[in-house]
């Protein structure tokens, strides 16, 4: 779990550089990065004492469209919620969890993982 605000940030700014954003996780951090062919790119960390719940057995990564995230990154900037409950691994979906209205709504956002044939 962290805070919407910090991953907003974190998502807008992997905007300016790319369009496909990698997400890891391991017991210590949270990863946001993209990396482009000219050389630019963006590495966001957050370590476990900036998270409010890190679980993750096994470390694990998830590459997603910024395409479609988007969208929700600016919601979460205009103060949607305060805290998004993050899920992914490798090729499976991105699952965002929040709640709004005090609490009186509850709201699931999965994204398709990018997924490539290697």
């Amino acid at each position: 779990t962290i805070s919407a605000e910090k991953l907003s940030r974190a998502l807008r700014a992997a905007k300016f550089v790319g369009e496909i954003v990698d997400l890891s996780l391991d017991s210590k951090e949270m990863r946001v990065s993209v990396n482009v062919e000219a050389g630019e790119g963006v590495n966001v960390r957050f370590e476990s004492g900036e998270l409010s719940d890190l679980v993750c057995p096994s470390p694990t990564q998830g590459t997603y469209s910024l395409q479609f995230l988007d969208p929700l990154t600016r919601k979460l900037a205009a103060g949607l919620t305060q805290d998004v409950r993050v899920q992914f691994q490798d090729k499976y979906p991105l699952r965002l969890d929040w709640t709004s209205n005090d609490g009186g709504a509850s709201w699931t956002y999965f994204l398709a993982p990018r997924v490539t044939n290697d």
